[in-house]
């Protein structure tokens, strides 16, 4: 009797194992739809960048001295190199081409956001530009 209870555990174990990387494989697949990124300075849209067609490296500085973003957009993806914050959690993101959450300097009020090309320009497919509030910025 006490084998077959071990069996059973074991059998459900597996199937919910396997449940979850199917999921996790679903999920994953979906993000990687996500072929645009939204470089947003201080709540201006200042590029929106194509990772699909992106065939060379390029870095450019964002912001002031003091207040400053070295990103990074390559093949690879798209991520903040080099920042004058304190915490450097938006570098500590590293370089990436997809994913539900932004990559964000909160001191300096950088995000750059990841989306599919059918979204609108805000992500909520059809609220009016104007009405989305941004979370890193407030506004």
């Amino acid at each position: 009797m006490r084998k077959k209870t071990n069996l059973l555990i074991t059998l459900a174990l597996a199937v919910l194992c396997i449940g979850l990387l199917g999921a996790w494989m679903i999920l994953r697949q979906k993000g990687n739809s996500q072929n645009l990124a939204e470089i947003v300075y201080q709540g201006e849209l200042i590029r929106t960048v194509d990772l699909s067609s992106v065939k060379e490296t390029e870095t450019f500085t964002v912001g002031e001295p003091g207040a400053q973003n070295t990103i990074q957009i390559s093949p690879d993806g798209i991520g903040v190199i080099e920042a004058d914050c304190r915490d450097q959690i938006c570098v500590k993101q590293g370089i990436r081409s997809h994913g539900p959450e932004p990559i964000v300097c909160l001191p300096h009020k950088l995000s750059i956001r990841f989306k599919d090309s059918t979204e609108s320009s805000d992500g909520s497919e059809g609220t009016d530009d104007n009405q989305a509030l941004d979370a890193v910025t407030g506004r």
